[in-house]
């Protein structure tokens, strides 16, 4: 597991060691969490200052429960059917 991720960070540029710069980065979250504002300052740049979305449209189905009524008293026919053979 530690050769396969040292290998990925250094074949896209990145530092093969960070792996196991544990204690300097957990010593990073501790004194930012002191300061305050860390879990509101990463909601911010991850989610409200995100360029990125993904829009969707829905549009209502009138007839789907029909639809699904229909395929029901198909599937039961079908079984019936399997079960009476």
């Amino acid at each position: 597991m530690y050769i396969s991720h040292m290998v990925s960070q250094s074949l896209h540029g990145g530092d093969p060691l960070n792996l196991f710069k544990i204690n300097e980065y957990s010593q990073r979250i501790r004194s930012d969490f002191k300061k305050g504002g860390l879990f509101e300052g990463l909601i911010d740049k991850h989610l409200n200052s995100n360029p990125h979305f993904l829009r969707l449209y829905y549009t209502p189905d009138d007839k789907k429960d029909a639809k699904e009524e229909a395929l029901e008293a198909k599937q039961m026919e079908a079984l019936a059917k399997a079960l009476s053979d």
